[in-house]
Parts: structure tokens; sequence; C-alpha cells
């Protein structure tokens, strides 16, 4: 089979992960939503919004943005990786008798958050965020998530740069994506007013000959 092929049967999973298309109509991913969006922590380290209760107009939006991205998707654990993260709990509670048991929402991630304009294809970038419910942290999960939709963003849909903004007191966010091959671009001086303080925004980005480098791929024939 040619090389352009390969890894193609497993392009929608990772080693623990699966990765389903974000939808208005997803009902799953409705219950699952108030897990992080209504989380104090999660919105502190992740949006700029004011920070407040959330209610179903809220969660309305999100939805809508999910699913109007570039690429919007659930992260869940696969079975396996479930029964071991969950041991003998089942699915029966998740889901009505006699139908199949509904996957395990852990967070979700997503690139170019919206939808990209048609005026702006052109440039071939697109921004890239991730939540994680805050009991799947710490284990790996949004490393693994991330590494996925990088590659699916520079193997599949042809972008160049896949960029992101966060605050210095997001720590281990920080951490995380200088590991991954983000390149700091830039700062935004007291963007983000929160809890009294003036914080900066950090600006960070990978271009596509980079991600080539990482993953060992040479002469990609960029154009």
């Amino acid at each position: 089979m040619d090389a352009c092929f390969n890894g193609l049967p497993n392009a929608f999973s990772s080693e623990r992960l699966y990765y389903i298309k974000a939808d208005e109509g997803d009902e799953n991913l409705r219950d699952f939503l108030p897990r992080v969006e209504d989380d104090p922590m999660t919105q502190a380290l992740v949006s700029t919004n004011l920070l407040r209760p959330k209610g179903k107009v809220d969660i309305d939006e999100t939805m809508k943005g999910l699913s109007l991205s570039l690429l919007g998707v659930s992260i869940c654990l696969k079975p396996e990786e479930d029964a071991k993260r969950n041991g003998n709990k089942t699915k029966e509670t998740q889901s009505p008798a006699g139908k199949t048991p509904r996957p395990t929402i852990i967070g979700f991630v997503v690139l170019g958050w919206g939808g990209i304009p048609a005026s702006q294809v052109v440039n071939r970038r697109a921004s890239i965020g991730i939540t994680l419910s805050p009991e799947y942290q710490d284990k790996g999960y949004g490393r693994e998530a991330f590494n996925w939709m990088l590659d699916w963003a520079f193997r599949y849909a042809g972008l160049h740069t896949v960029f992101l903004s966060v605050f210095p007191y997001n720590e281990k966010a920080v951490h995380l994506y200088k590991s991954l091959g983000f390149v700091q671009e830039g700062r935004l001086r007291e963007t983000r007013y929160f809890n009294r303080k003036w914080h900066d925004e950090l600006l960070f980005a990978i271009n596509e000959d980079e991600w080539e480098k990482i993953r060992g791929i040479a002469n990609a024939g960029a154009t």
C-alpha cells in the first residue's frame, strides 16, 4: 500500500483516546460540558471571560462554537482505558437500558474555534485549544490529545501554522506547549484582569516545518 496511507486506519484515535466530532445535537457532549464550563479553576485557566456560573445559553454558545470550528472533537477514553481508569464501574447509569453505552468524554480539543473565515483560509493558520475535566488532568491525556490534533492539522488539514495564547499563571500549560515544540512569539501586556490583578498573555505557535522536524519527517514537500 502507498505510504500516504500509513496510519490512516487509526486517524481518529490515539494510544488511549478516541475522538468524536462535536455537533450541536450531541447530547452526551452537552451533558458533559457543565463539568468544565462551570468549574471556576477551569474558567480561570483557559478563558478571558468574566468568572461566573454558566447557564444553558453559555453551553449553547460553546456547542455552536465547537461544531462550527475547523475541527472540534470530544476527547473520549477507549474502552480498555476506561475500564483501567474506572475499574468495575459500568456505563448503565450513563445510557438508557438496551442502548449502546455512551462514550466517556473527558474533555474537548478544538482547532480554528468557530470556523475560519473564507478570506483567511489562504494563510493556512488556525488556533488550538483544549479543556480537560479536572479529574482527568495530570495523566498525560492532554498531551496525547494535543499531539493528535497537531498531527491532524499538519497531515490532513494542510495548515502551515497552529497558534495559541496562554496566561503565565497557567504554568502546566506553558510547560506542555513548550515541550510540544511551540515557540513563544510574543507577550501582550495586561490583557487579563482577574481577581484584582492584571495578567499578561503569552503567544505561542508552531509551524509546519517545526512539526516535521519533531516527527522526523524529512523533506515533506511543503508548498
